[in-house]
């Protein structure tokens, strides 16, 4: 196909000096369909029509003609220089071909960058600090516009106030890569008042430092509405010293008020008050970030499969974080085959059944009955079935 272009370019004389540019177009891209090929013949053949800009669009990245030309009209560059140096820039600094393309695609400015004065400094400071290249490439394609932000003034400044809360770069790495505008939205509207009213309620650094690490987006709000998430954990009756204290105001931060009060109905519907329900977030917040689905799929099992109180839930809300497929059914097979087996006399404790590790589960339920040497396989079995169904 290529000699099928240079033909074509070579029969419009003088145009003969594009051979070069359409040569190192076509080096980045593996088989230029013959669509490509006519594109870019056409803006040999109509300069005015249609720019060189998204030509390099559609045959290096695959861009329609239409979305092309939409992009090209922010684009600066008629050569491939610029836009090649870029490209060879990420892959210097580990970004693969896909990667690449992916930013591209969401940010085709990213090509009119001068590399030397935008990229590379940014690039520098990201790979001095630790990050390899799937660590730029999934902050860039989150949000590529900290391309357009100060190294000096935002980016760095971000940084190292995250440093000295998180004292760990990898910690501020997998942060920045949660929520990247951590990194360069100013710290003096957003993150250090979140901080400063965290540390007002008497919350301990070493809890404001996991939230910040779990869950960035949680500083990164107004501080008045933090303050008045705050103020409600506190009056719900959370201890600001808990740990569970910073796990409850995140979950308010990420739930509407109409999410709220659904879930709420949920479990409402299982007869828990108003009070049980909030006891039960004191003790596990996360629980009200469970999905509709899941509360009603494993109250169901334990009220109707194991006969537990929907009270005795209440009371130990974290009987509501396994999986029903991958924990509940087949640690509840095994009992049930220990029980029918007469191997143990009464039903295990609830807790321990469902919530204690994996080790500790095949210890005490598996591996300690020799003479029932199939529970293994049918334990398998059922985890083997669970994960098929995903």
């Amino acid at each position: 196909m290529f000699h099928f272009l240079c033909k074509s370019i070579l029969h419009h004389g003088r145009y003969a000096a594009a051979l070069s540019s359409a040569h190192r177009l076509f080096s980045f891209q593996h088989s230029p369909s013959i669509i490509t090929l006519r594109f870019f013949i056409s803006t040999l053949e109509n300069p005015n029509k249609q720019s060189f800009a998204a030509s390099y669009l559609i045959i290096k990245f695959g861009f329609s003609p239409e979305s092309a030309l939409s992009a090209s009209k922010h684009l600066n560059f008629k050569t491939p220089d610029n836009p090649d140096l870029v490209i060879h820039m990420f892959q210097y600094y580990g970004l693969s071909q896909e990667q690449i393309f992916k930013l591209v695609k969401k940010f085709p400015r990213v090509l009119s960058c001068k590399p030397e004065k935008t990229l590379l400094p940014k690039l520098k400071f990201f790979h001095s600090k630790g990050m390899s290249g799937n660590d730029i490439a999934h902050i860039l394609c989150a949000h590529p516009c900290i391309l357009n932000r100060s190294l000096e003034n935002q980016i760095i400044l971000n940084f190292n106030f995250l440093v000295s809360l998180l004292e760990s770069n990898d910690k501020t790495i997998a942060a920045v890569k949660r929520y990247s505008p951590i990194l360069y939205h100013n710290t003096d509207i957003y993150l250090k008042p979140c901080v400063d009213i965290l540390e007002e309620y008497g919350v301990p650094q070493k809890h404001i430092a996991t939230l910040v690490y779990r869950s960035p987006r949680s500083v990164m709000m107004s501080p008045n509405h933090l303050r008045r998430i705050v103020e409600t954990v506190r009056e719900i009756g959370c201890d600001p010293l808990k740990p569970h204290f910073t796990t409850a105001v995140m979950v308010m931060g990420l739930l509407s008020k109409s999410g709220w009060e659904r879930r709420l109905g949920v479990y409402k519907s299982w007869g828990w008050s108003e009070e049980d329900v909030l006891a039960a977030f004191i003790k596990e917040p996360w629980c009200m970030m469970t999905s509709d689905d899941k509360i009603m799929a494993v109250m169901d099992f334990l009220v109707n499969k194991m006969d537990c109180e929907p009270s005795f839930i209440a009371k130990k809300p974290y009987l509501l974080k396994p999986g029903l497929k991958t924990t509940f059914i087949p640690r509840a097979s095994v009992a049930q085959f220990l029980l029918s087996e007469r191997l143990i006399e009464k039903k295990p404790n609830l807790v321990t059944l469902f919530l204690c590790s994996e080790k500790m589960f095949l210890e005490k339920f598996v591996y300690r009955f020799e003479e029932a040497p199939q529970l293994l396989k049918m334990y398998n079995e059922k985890l083997n079935l669970s994960k098929n169904e995903r």
